[in-house]
């Protein structure tokens, strides 16, 4: 029943702030960033695909039925934070609330507002912690999802390190006990301390849909890796 239906929004569940869910947002797939190019004297048109994806809007109906709770209500649903519903309680969207809400409507019992969600391409597994691994010898990793994913890698060693992922190269030069990459921010770190100096690949590790070989060279004692496995 719709009264059922809840969600949750920067770790709070609306059960727990007395708001309902009256209609879930619509289900969609992310719009993938392909430019359309019309060439004079061709028939039909060219199309250069970037391999990204495009947020996108999605609308929430909901009620407030704890009055009581209307400002910590309208405090809690703005800004930006990881959603999850009751249609998914698997995966975890990454979403930014910035509509503006009736604060008349919420004020009458069972009165229906929205929230429009703008929401990033991907969803991710709610289990991030159950995901990670740790490597003390090169294996092979299996991606579930359903687009390649963008992982958070830390190696433990020192020296010169190279990671060869699907046998693509990823040097790290001078390492010091351990190193971070992360392949989402696009970024090299220890701690608070930028590493990109240290960091000698072209573009950063990704791990495609399906099997995914890891190996290395060099002085390492074990590698961390957060995978961040998503789905479209």
């Amino acid at each position: 029943m719709i009264h059922e239906a809840w969600f949750t929004f920067k770790g709070v569940d609306s059960r727990e702030m007395g708001v309902i869910v009256t209609a879930m947002p619509e289900t969609v797939r992310a719009e993938r960033r392909i430019e359309s190019i019309t060439v004079a004297g061709r028939n039909g048109s060219l199309h250069t695909d970037e391999g990204v994806y495009e947020s996108y809007d999605r609308t929430m109906e909901c009620a407030l039925i704890k009055r009581a709770k209307l400002d910590e209500v309208t405090a809690w649903l703005v800004g930006s934070g990881e959603m999850t519903f009751s249609t998914e309680p698997d995966k975890v969207y990454r979403v930014t609330i910035a509509n503006k809400i009736s604060i008349a409507q919420m004020m009458r019992v069972f009165q229906k507002f929205q929230v429009i969600l703008d929401t990033q391409p991907f969803k991710y597994s709610v289990n991030a912690a159950g995901d990670a691994l740790e490597l003390t010898a090169p294996t092979t990793i299996r991606n579930s999802g359903t687009v390649y994913s963008e992982p958070l890698i830390t190696v433990y060693g020192s020296g010169d390190i190279t990671l060869t992922i699907n046998g693509a190269d990823f040097p790290l030069y001078g390492v010091e006990e351990s190193i971070t990459i992360d392949s989402e921010m696009m970024e090299v770190f220890k701690g608070n301390a930028n590493q990109n100096g240290k960091y000698g690949g072209a573009d950063f590790p990704r791990f495609e849909v399906g099997q995914n070989e890891i190996s290395w060279t060099g002085n390492v004692s074990k590698i961390k890796i957060q995978p961040r496995w998503r789905w479209l």
